[in-house]
């Protein structure tokens, strides 16, 4: 039983299928900033997130990290003179739900909605747009702690024009570690890990302005709706809470 616990632990699969990264236009005097654009192929990720599981599998996750690099033509090559975490910090958010159940080499999780949000300091630069496939394994090496992977692909629209207007789709894969505990009935984990996020590109189908979305995706009615873009150390703290509590419990 314990064991079963463990799948709570799951961020991503990587039942997903991998996308084809293109290179991608990145303009840093959208947002006011002094650096010229670029080309990239990924950007490198640091995350942290929290979950909460049920006991029939089923599990919601928020989290949220910190974008380090931008690489070109791999992630053997940074780019310089990005401007990044000098000019500005490029930051992401993430919401998503799922169900988890055992493997034969530990756990796996697939999701059924995840939803992306890119940000540039305070200001939105591109979000998802719909979840095409994502999950992933995980493998326990104790009763509490496991380490897996994760693939996520999303639709991707680019939101003011700092990511260029041709990106179709985004993938975010990389490693995880997870910490799992229990509480009444259900199940809270901590997840950390690095990954990177990287695009496909075609035709431009990005139909929204920073307006547009505002006026067509953020308003709801009459009532401008918050985008809200939790910061990393909130959520480690956060986690880092609701896993104390339950350690306190089991105590008792």
């Amino acid at each position: 039983m314990i064991y079963k616990t463990l799948f709570v632990a799951v961020l991503m699969s990587v039942q997903a299928a991998a996308s084809d990264a293109n290179p991608i236009t990145v303009a840093p005097r959208a947002i006011g900033e002094p650096d010229k654009s670029f080309t990239a192929s990924s950007i490198g990720l640091d995350y942290t997130s929290v979950l909460n599981q049920s006991p029939t599998g089923s599990f919601s996750e928020m989290g949220g990290g910190t974008f380090s690099n931008f690489y070109y033509p791999d992630t053997d090559h940074v780019v310089g003179k990005t401007g990044l975490s000098k000019h500005y910090i490029l930051s992401a958010s993430f919401n998503a739900v799922g169900t988890a159940a055992p493997s034969p080499q530990g756990f796996t999780a697939t999701f059924s909605s995840f939803d992306l949000q890119i940000f540039a300091d305070r200001t939105l630069v591109g979000r998802s747009t719909g979840l095409i496939s994502g999950g992933a394994q995980l493998v326990p090496d104790s009763l509490y702690h496991a380490t897996g992977e994760f693939d996520v692909v999303v639709n991707f629209a680019p939101v003011g024009g700092f990511f260029g207007s041709n990106i179709l789709t985004a993938e975010l894969k990389g490693l995880n570690d997870s910490y799992t505990i229990g509480a009444g009935s259900n199940f809270y984990s901590l997840h950390r890990g690095s990954g990177s996020l990287s695009f496909t590109t075609g035709v431009s189908q990005s139909l929204f302005s920073l307006e547009r979305l505002t006026q067509e995706t953020v308003t709801e009615g009459n009532t401008p709706a918050t985008i809200t873009n939790p910061e990393p150390a909130t959520l480690f703290l956060l986690a880092s809470g609701l896993i104390g509590l339950a350690l306190l419990r089991r105590r008792r």
